[in-house]
């Protein structure tokens, strides 16, 4: 609680008093009036030190011992007014000081406090004293010390009869027996209290007080007291011990846990004391009596065998006590321990439950706890809308193709950080799976939620920056919103989903509220339906012209799959392509397919009309099959086709999928003669150096870029570019969906090869583009 300096300073202070109070009694040895006066200031210099240093000690302290503090300086200041009534009267008044009442009322006053003191801290410490041990232990003390004050001074001041007050007197043993209990009781139980040198200290400053007390009472009965005898400066030194362990008190977080020799050592002194009491009492017995009965003797030292024994045992049993007390301390911080472990994992495992791996984002079941706690708490009569909006990811899977799972991970979380700081707080977000996020808006009207979707498309669009590769990555959303499109999650998802599904019929990279006009059939009911009429014939081949720019004659036909179901007509292929790809039934349409086109290939040269390529669409589920080069040479061994007669077709994700077995396959279609084109070319992401490594004879530019020539200054110099690096590595160029003539004229003058489109014509199915290639013929 003090400084380092305050305690050099109480030494320096001490050692100043007591050396100047011996010499003021040597110089002053023998001028009595010096003496008195000399020694009732030393005791009141002494007494208001210690005073002071107590109330410091008060007036700091926070702990249980406050109140304890301010009843010893009480204490101190009750000598005090003792002392200077007694100055009073023998100096001022010429009263012999010694014959009077009220200074002595004082002065056990004094006591009186410190009794007082320690029944206070006796009460703060009561849970370690209850016990029957304590109180067997006290009996004992007690006892022994009661028997030698009654010997030594009760019983004589009770016979004193010339002396008017040694009532008086008697209150100064009675309250010193207090005070040695509760001295006691500090000794045994105090070290949740006070630190180890404050507990010595205060026990040796009331020990000291209790002996000069003994001596003054024993020396009063004995007629021998006289001013400045041993008492005085025994009761001074008290003072001083007290008031230093009050300058070495320290509040309970300082007070640190005494180790095993230090409790050892407590546990011996604790156990000794009433052992120590019946040894003197004994040998107090024994020196009255044993030249009468010396037989005492053998039984004293037979007692004392008893008792060593008796501690010993005590001793062995406390520190057994405090083994297991320590194991016990060991095993509960091992149960904590493991108990904070197992807690963190389970909040772990909880936040694993609820949340994506990957993006960190809340999971589909978070959003559907959260969701449906949004709907039980929704007010029927609210204007205010709960919207659920799901959002996917185009073209996301042909990064994942081309750059790996990795990079796909990676982009997937720079989507859920965008979404996260667009949103509010308020606004959830969650990954629902794959490349599919979900959002909750609470408290909402349509046009907020259109704003939200529209920002939303905004914060997407912006180019993606993965490890040093520039990625474009556009999302299609679907909204439902509660109460009108459904009342559960599963009901507001399906919608959300379908509405989603005509965003991307629609050309993606959009948003689309859920109506009631968009439902469409289950697609387990499609998948049946697909299945069935792959048995039942009723897939068709239809096929749209592929014309030369430099003379407007057809050069080839692109064999285009259709599905023309009995109760429904023509089903468009996307509807049925993702389909067949997600349940694998795309692998026997791809070898059908094929099948159909060289077997036509192959009427079509019986019937007379010139050789035509015929270019066959291979999904990248058919080419990464590892038999896929001997299924080809099956369909041509079984249909005796001319492989010069068929081009196939492969997406730049299926380019851009193992470089090695890619290169590996195309070179082996080569050498059997098939032409090999690459389909919606700058749409992926192909790189330069490995397209120029792969026997490629025609490039298709994607329908998207030609559909937007007149509104896109940018996909213009797309287009240029793309045919200028086509004719670069000597490869021919295809333009697809070309519509009007504008759009043929600009691939004319940028010296494109040929086009495709409902310019010329759309798919025809085969007796119609017999019809038109026939007229071909009959012109030439």
């Amino acid at each position: 609680m003090y400084a380092l300096k305050n305690k050099k300073f109480a030494y320096l202070f001490i050692a100043f008093f007591i050396i100047s109070n011996f010499l003021w009694n040597y110089f002053f040895q023998h001028k009595q009036a010096f003496l008195d006066w000399g020694g009732v200031t030393f005791q009141t210099i002494a007494c208001l030190t210690s005073f002071g240093w107590l109330f410091a000690t008060y007036k700091n302290d926070d702990g249980k011992a406050k109140k304890f503090w301010l009843y010893l300086g009480l204490g101190i200041l009750s000598y005090i007014i003792g002392i200077l009534i007694w100055v009073f009267y023998e100096f001022i008044l010429g009263v012999h000081g010694d014959t009077l009442l009220f200074p002595k009322i004082f002065w056990i006053g004094q006591n009186g406090f410190y009794f007082v003191a320690l029944l206070y801290m006796m009460n703060v410490v009561k849970s370690k004293l209850l016990t029957i041990r304590f109180s067997f232990d006290m009996l004992i003390i007690m006892a022994v010390a009661t028997t030698f004050n009654w010997v030594f001074i009760i019983a004589p001041l009770l016979k004193m009869k010339g002396n008017p007050f040694h009532l008086v007197e008697l209150m100064y043993p009675i309250l010193d027996l207090g005070v040695l209990g509760g001295v006691i009781s500090l000794l045994i139980a105090s070290n949740t209290v006070f630190n180890k040198k404050t507990l010595y200290l205060l026990i040796v400053g009331l020990l000291v007080q209790i002996l000069a007390d003994t001596l003054f009472s024993y020396l009063s009965v004995k007629n021998l007291y006289t001013v400045g005898s041993i008492s005085e400066p025994l009761w001074i030194l008290s003072l001083f011990f007290l008031a230093l362990a009050g300058i070495y008190h320290e509040t309970p977080s300082q007070v640190k846990h005494k180790n095993d020799s230090q409790m050892e050592n407590r546990f011996f002194v604790r156990h000794s004391l009433p052992y120590a009491g019946v040894v003197l009492l004994s040998l107090y017995v024994i020196s009255q009596i044993y030249h009468t009965a010396p037989v005492v003797v053998g039984l004293f030292l037979t007692i004392l065998l008893v008792v060593l024994r008796q501690l010993f045992t005590l001793l062995e049993n406390d520190k057994l006590v405090s083994e297991l007390n320590d194991l016990n301390e060991q095993l509960e911080v091992k149960v904590k321990e493991r108990t904070d472990r197992l807690v963190e994992t389970i909040n772990q495992m909880e936040y694993l439950a609820y949340h994506d791996v990957v993006t960190g984002l809340p999971n589909r079941r978070f959003i559907e706890k959260r969701l449906s706690r949004a709907i039980s708490n929704h007010h029927v009569r609210s204007k205010k809308k709960i919207a659920f909006l799901l959002l996917d990811l185009d073209r996301f899977k042909h990064i994942n193709d081309s750059l790996g799972h990795s990079y796909g991970d990676l982009l997937l979380k720079e989507v859920g950080d965008r979404l996260t700081s667009s949103l509010k707080p308020s606004e959830l977000v969650c990954r629902i799976g794959g490349d599919e996020y979900g959002i909750l808006l609470e408290n909402k009207n349509e046009i907020q939620i259109e704003k939200i979707a529209e920002n939303i498309l905004t914060v997407l669009r912006k180019t993606y920056d993965i490890r040093g590769e520039e990625l474009y990555v556009t999302p299609s959303i679907g909204v439902s919103i509660f109460p009108e499109h459904g009342n559960s999650f599963e009901s507001l998802l399906m919608k959300a989903d379908t509405a989603m599904y005509k965003v991307k019929e629609a050309g993606k990279n959009h948003y689309k509220i859920y109506h009631a006009e968009m439902d469409i059939e289950p697609q387990v009911t499609m998948e049946n339906a697909l299945r069935k009429g792959i048995e039942r014939n009723e897939l068709e081949l239809y096929y749209q012209p592929q014309v030369s720019l430099e003379n407007n004659k057809i050069v080839g036909v692109e064999a285009l799959l259709r599905w023309i179901r009995p109760d429904q007509g023509m089903v468009p292929p996307c509807e049925f392509i993702p389909l067949a790809e997600e349940t694998g039934l795309i692998l026997p349409l791809g070898e059908w397919v094929l099948k159909e086109a060289c077997l036509q290939s192959v009427k079509w040269g019986e019937q007379g009309i010139l050789p035509i390529r015929i270019a066959v669409n291979i999904s990248a589920i058919q080419f990464q099959q590892n038999n896929f080069i001997e299924k080809v040479t099956e369909t041509l061994f079984e249909t005796k086709a001319n492989p010069e007669n068929i081009e196939l077709e492969i997406t730049e994700s299926v380019a851009m999928g193992s470089i090695e077995e890619t290169l590996s396959k195309l070179q082996s279609l080569k050498e059997m003669g098939f032409h090999i084109a690459m389909d919606d070319f700058g749409t992926g992401y192909s790189s330069l150096q490995y397209l120029n490594q792969y026997p490629i004879d025609h490039l298709k530019i994607d329908r998207s870029f030609i559909s937007s020539l007149h509104t896109s200054e940018k996909n213009v110099a797309i287009v240029k570019l793309i045919v200028l690096m086509a004719k670069g590595l000597n490869y021919k160029v295809i333009a697809e969906g070309v519509e009007d003539d504008s759009q043929k004229l600009f691939l004319r003058s940028i010296e494109c090869d040929e086009y495709q489109g409902y310019l010329f014509s759309p798919p025809l199915n085969r007796l119609d583009t017999e019809v038109l290639l026939q007229k071909q013929l009959t012109k030439k």
